[in-house]
């Protein structure tokens, strides 16, 4: 008498196998999310720091950063649109400058803030802040600082 010996799985097996296998793809997606906001977060300081030589260009083509003062803070889940003023951020006048700000805007979730004192010369200054995905905030200034840091101060147009 030969027995024939079964070589396959059982049902159970199988189950446990997918089971495992689902927990552990739900433990990678959990953790891919933390990696996406750390990636947007990155993306938004590198914009920052783009948005610095814009500023440079326009004020060595106009003398300000801005025509007039501008105050703002743009809402989360906004474009920036902030022709209101000429300014190194407006799109007809530097477009690229409106396209990283649009960019910043588009990665993250917390405000857009942008203080520019609109006078010409030497005196000319502007802060520009985003509040990150992960924590925290980065921040740009005309004296060349970029980096985290809290807010915008409104008097000196400096990261504080």
């Amino acid at each position: 008498m030969n027995k024939k010996a079964f070589t396959g799985f059982t049902l159970i097996e199988l189950l446990v196998v997918i089971a495992i296998i689902g927990i552990l793809s739900g433990l990678i997606i959990v953790s891919l999310s933390g990696a996406q906001n750390q990636a947007k977060d990155a993306r938004i300081k590198a914009a920052l720091d783009q948005m610095r030589p814009q500023a440079e260009i326009y004020k060595v083509t106009y003398d300000n950063y801005s025509a007039g003062a501008i105050d703002t803070t743009v809402t989360s889940g906004t474009a920036c649109a902030l022709d209101a003023s000429n300014s190194f951020l407006r799109a007809s006048v530097s477009p690229d400058g409106d396209r990283l700000c649009d960019d910043i805007q588009a990665q993250g979730t917390g405000n857009l803030i942008v203080r520019i004192n609109g006078v010409t010369g030497s005196g000319a200054k502007y802060c520009v802040s985003k509040v990150l995905n992960v924590t925290g905030s980065h921040c740009i200034d005309s004296s060349g600082y970029s980096g985290s840091t809290a807010n915008c101060d409104t008097s000196n147009y400096n990261c504080e």
